[in-house]
């Protein structure tokens, strides 16, 4: 099942997938990681989105990055419930790893903008 999420159709890349395919026009962009609506926080220096991945090798690659990468951002049914069943994906993000590991399944990024479809 595909969600329209400012201009691009997103859909999970299987059942138990913690990533994203981002399409335009029925054309596969790329295959981006999710994050959920939860998993933020706002200081002084910005706004941070923590992402989550299923795999160390996926979490390491994506922590070393230093240049931006994009996230797709969803929202829970419930978030009381572990794991959480997903809604519906919202938005498109472009982040930049801090380098900060968060937990052995998910990493700290600096928001940089919103990602729309032009």
């Amino acid at each position: 099942m595909t969600h329209a999420v400012d201009g691009y159709d997103l859909a999970f890349t299987s059942r138990t997938s913690w990533k994203a395919e981002r399409r335009r026009k029925g054309q596969l962009i790329d295959i981006v990681p999710m994050t959920w609506t939860k998993g933020w926080r706002r200081t002084s220096e910005g706004i941070f989105l923590r992402v989550w991945f299923r795999h160390d090798t996926d979490l390491q690659n994506y922590n070393a990055r230093i240049d931006p990468f994009i996230v797709a951002v969803a929202v829970a049914k419930n978030y009381t419930r572990v794991p959480h069943k997903f809604a519906a994906f919202t938005a498109l993000f472009r982040v930049v790893a801090t380098g900060k590991i968060l937990s052995e399944r998910s990493i700290e990024t600096r928001l940089l903008d919103r990602v729309r479809a032009i």
